[in-house]
């Protein structure tokens, strides 16, 4: 598979590479710190490395750049990205790890769908339940790397923003794993 490097690819090649080794590295050492300002300008930097997943597929259909490489690299540097900054919050404790446990395995699940349509020479496109599962984890992961209150017990915006949206996120995450093995299904 032959591919040139252009904007979106060079996008996703800096998620891919750069978001597992700078975000978790920043996340565990200075989140911890807990400073309001530290933590707006790390949630900062992971929506930062986030807006790359938006904008390499808008560039790639805008300027018709679309290759093979870019559509298979691009799901892969979505995985680093969510999992390593789960990961990484789970290490310091802002997230419970039953919660990191079903966002990763249901990735896992679907990297293991996509591998069996492709062995059967097909594809799983992504579905609008996908894109609005990822912009809640991309939601709800900003809001966890905010939120200084997060080991105060008490009802503040935070809190309930970060419940309502793990909760959310879950939802999502499962309902769109079942759309797509239905459709799946459907197709093997």
């Amino acid at each position: 598979m032959s591919f040139s490097l252009n904007i979106p690819i060079i996008l996703t090649l800096i998620r891919l590479i750069l978001s597992p080794l700078i975000l978790p590295l920043f996340l565990v050492y200075f989140l911890p710190y807990n400073y309001l300002w530290l933590n707006i300008l790390l949630a900062l930097l992971f929506v930062a490395f986030s807006i790359t997943d938006f904008l390499d597929g808008y560039i790639a259909r805008k300027y018709k750049m679309e290759t093979k490489f870019g559509k298979a690299l691009d799901p892969i540097a979505d995985k680093f990205l969510i999992s390593s900054t789960l990961i990484s919050l789970l290490a310091i404790k802002k997230i419970y790890f039953l919660w990191v446990i079903i966002l990763i395995g249901r990735e896992f699940f679907m990297m293991g769908l996509r591998q069996i349509a492709l062995e059967n020479n097909f594809s799983i496109e992504v579905s609008i339940y996908g894109k609005i599962k990822t912009t809640f984890q991309i939601i709800m992961l900003t809001i966890i790397i905010l939120n200084p209150f997060h080991d105060i017990k008490t009802f503040n915006f935070f809190n309930i923003a970060e419940i309502f949206l793990i909760f959310c996120t879950i939802f999502l995450s499962l309902f769109s794993a079942l759309q797509y093995y239905l459709s799946f299904r459907k197709i093997i």
